[in-house]
């Protein structure tokens, strides 16, 4: 029973491992300008300050 939880548990590791690492790799391929992480920001804001808007209702 042991060993199947040490298994389970080391497959779900490395599946993270893998995706953090696959990611970081197409983070180097594709890049993102700092104009579009602003707008995303600015973006991120307007959702905020809506959802207080609604919240306060």
């Amino acid at each position: 029973m042991y060993l199947v939880v040490f298994a389970a548990i080391s497959y779900l590791i490395l599946a993270m491992i893998l995706v953090i690492a696959v990611d970081n790799m197409v983070g180097l391929f594709f890049r993102e300008t700092s104009q579009i992480s602003a707008q995303r920001l600015s973006t991120i804001a307007r959702v905020i300050a809506v959802s207080r808007k609604y919240y306060r209702r």
